[in-house]
């Protein structure tokens, strides 16, 4: 009966251990970008010759990036705990429209980050980059 009793205990031991990792793990990311600066040097952690003026999402957890070479636009966007940078060139925007009133929504022909959302809400900003983001489209069609 004693060996059953232990069981138990141990069992019930590592279902707590687990279920406080599995808490500690859910715990929401809290990180978010300060300014176009640190966009920036985030993005050129990827793309060192990369230069240019940033643009952040509302939420602080995206960027877009006006880079100066090759009219390509950089992307900026956390995933999880990590800071993904893409470089966005003409035919790898598959369609680029408003969501709603202030959210642009970004689809890719690349299976592996199909699309994105990004919230920017002054509205001539936002017209701007939906200009810039269909433009890539368009050479693609």
């Amino acid at each position: 009966m004693s060996e059953l009793a232990i069981s138990i205990a141990v069992n019930v031991g590592l279902g707590i251990a687990l279920l406080g990792i599995l808490r500690w793990k859910r715990v929401g990311d809290t990180a978010r970008l300060a300014g176009a600066p640190e966009a920036i040097e985030l993005f050129a952690r990827q793309f060192p010759a990369a230069a240019g003026e940033a643009t952040l999402a509302d939420d602080g957890q995206s960027a877009l990036l006006e880079l100066n070479s090759d009219g390509c636009i950089g992307l900026l966007q956390r995933h999880g705990r990590r800071w993904n940078a893409r470089m966005l060139a003409a035919g790898e925007v598959s369609s680029a429209e408003l969501k709603d009133a202030s959210t642009i929504k970004l689809k890719f022909d690349d299976f592996a980050w199909p699309h994105t959302q990004i919230r920017i809400g002054d509205a001539d900003v936002r017209l701007r980059w939906l200009q810039r983001l269909q433009a890539l489209r368009a050479r693609h069609a």
